[in-house]
């Protein structure tokens, strides 16, 4: 029997999850077992087992289902998709994880992290990430994550159809972080977590850079000039509702775009946790755009997907967007005038320093006073 020790990746189905579990499997074979919880075991859960991860089944809404997961492991990864039960999901982890006494947990928390935040979801990961500060005798790490390259990707197939980058992004920049470079540094965590204990890190791209840079980028990837087209809020919603998001994410997420626009993720420039926990340099934001556009049909210009991006675009059209706001109060979930971290002067002198929550400077988590 081997006595390495055992490291839980929950959410492993999903992108970052998925990252992370690949991660330890290809390159932290030799230091630690892998066992990955997902809620479905579908071909995303073969392919994991088919890399060398164990596979565990289960709901993180469900205690008992977290607590079969956590048995026997000694380190264990916190990771909340955007959902109305995401602080469920993170007491449960909680709980399972003082039961278990595990050494140490590492969770993926905001960059907009905050107990005022407009933003319902944000709140919560605060709340989270305070709760995994008072496990007795469990050390633990936050990934402090900004704004992700994925989020760009759905628009190059229209980039290569129309030649145009249209979303919600005004001005603002950052250093876009691929799911790769946050599994790849998660994954550096687990397998070595002493350095890192009770440290917040930020891992960020290579450069930062403007919705222009990213035309520019997309067109190099896509063969043809694209142009940069800012668009309303009102269509972002459109948009994102045509594709399937539902109510909650949409309403979270609208808030994000607006910190986005006016600066937030631009903060603190660029750090340097990818290098140093991996070893290697941050992905730039071409490579992860070639990745995404050897994968995705859409890219390819042709007269079919010419047509199937003008219906997808009519779609988006005749979309009557959900009122947010509304939906949230009438699900009967707290609305607050809370405060953009633009706007927060506490925030911003903690985020706003170069190579903010860098490995070179990580600050020490700042655990409530009991």
């Amino acid at each position: 029997m081997s006595t390495l020790p055992r490291v839980l990746v929950t959410g492993a189905a999903g992108k970052t999850g998925r990252a992370t579990v690949l991660a330890l499997t290809e390159r932290y074979s030799d230091v630690v077992q892998t066992r990955a919880m997902v809620r479905k075991d579908d071909h995303r859960a073969q392919a994991l087992r088919e890399a060398g991860a164990e596979v565990v089944v289960g709901d993180m809404g469900d205690i008992r289902d977290v607590r079969r997961a956590m048995s026997g492991v000694q380190r264990a990864h916190f990771l909340a998709p955007i959902s109305n039960n995401s602080l469920d999901y993170g007491v449960n982890f909680a709980v399972a994880a003082a039961q278990e006494q595990v050494e140490h947990v590492v969770a993926l928390s905001q960059w907009l992290a905050s107990d005022s935040h407009p933003s319902l979801m944000t709140r919560r990961t605060w709340l989270v990430d305070q709760v995994l500060a008072w496990l007795p005798g469990v050390d633990h790490t936050l990934i402090n994550v900004g704004f992700f390259a994925d989020n760009l990707m759905g628009a190059l197939g229209v980039a290569a159809q129309f030649g145009m980058l249209t979303m919600p992004l005004g001005s603002g920049e950052t250093a876009f972080i691929s799911n790769e470079d946050i599994g790849r540094v998660v994954a550096g965590v687990l397998s070595d977590p002493a350095p890192y204990a009770g440290r917040t890190l930020r891992p960020t791209g290579p450069t930062v850079q403007t919705p222009e840079d990213v035309a520019g980028v997309f067109g190099a990837v896509v063969g043809r000039q694209v142009k940069y087209v800012d668009a309303s809020e009102l269509m972002a919603r459109k948009s994102m509702q045509a594709l399937g998001s539902p109510p909650f994410e949409l309403s979270q997420v609208m808030h994000y775009l607006r910190e986005y626009r006016r600066g937030a993720f631009a903060s603190g420039g660029t750090t340097d946790v990818v290098q140093e926990v991996t070893g290697q340099p941050a992905e730039d934001l071409e490579t992860i755009a070639r990745r995404y556009a050897a994968a995705d049909p859409m890219t390819k210009r042709s007269v079919p997907n010419l047509f199937r991006a003008m219906a997808q675009f009519a779609k988006i059209l005749l979309t009557r967007p959900v009122d947010t706001t509304r939906w949230m109060r009438e699900n009967g979930l707290l609305v607050i005038d809370g405060e953009d971290c633009a706007d927060a002067a506490d925030w911003n002198q903690t985020h706003s320093v170069h190579n903010a929550f860098g490995v070179a400077q990580a600050p020490p988590l700042i655990a409530l006073s009991s």
